[in-house]
């Protein structure tokens, strides 16, 4: 229960068993928790800043052709407020780019299962591409590199070793 979240009873009578039995549902994880979402604005995905809820989340954070950029924000918090027209203008930037989407979503009227929000703003970046593992080693390059993320590294070429004119004859190795 350290991860605060809520879970929903479908039931109209209330017993000793009914309860226990629920309970243990929840413990064992096979109780999905309750999440709050507002309903998506219809013109969610028309704007620069694409307007995420907790329905619309998965589909857009998750898309794996999409680098997605999202801004987890409270519509009460002051340094949302005063980001709010650096993060308008970066989706102004970007609202031509096909891979890359800048959203963002009202934490305080949603929720999302694996994503846990404790402060405000709170940003997170999905990388385009299966697995979409950004880890520790990723941070690390991205600050490295100037704020750019690591290519992969190239395949190892199969084509066959060739030496520049002048240069004495060698085997790769």
């Amino acid at each position: 229960m350290e991860n605060n979240r809520k879970y929903r009873m479908d039931q109209d009578t209330f017993s000793e068993a009914a309860i226990g039995t629920f309970i243990r549902a929840v413990l064992d994880g096979q109780v999905k928790p309750h999440l709050m979402s507002a309903e998506p604005p219809e013109d969610w995905d028309t704007r620069p800043v694409k307007v995420l809820v907790g329905k619309t989340f998965e589909q857009v954070a998750f898309d794996e052709t999409k680098n997605v950029f999202v801004k987890f924000y409270a519509p009460w918090c002051s340094h949302c407020q005063a980001m709010a027209a650096a993060w308008e203008e970066l989706g102004q930037r970007y609202k031509d780019h096909e891979d890359i989407v800048i959203a963002e979503l009202d934490s305080t009227a949603n929720e999302l299962e694996n994503i846990t929000i404790s402060g405000f703003p709170t940003l997170h970046y999905f990388p385009a591409g299966p697995g979409r593992k950004v880890d520790v080693e990723t941070f690390s390059k991205f600050l490295e590199n100037g704020g750019t993320l690591p290519e992969e590294p190239p395949a190892v070429s199969e084509a066959p070793y060739t030496q520049g004119p002048g240069t004495p004859p060698t085997t790769p190795g």
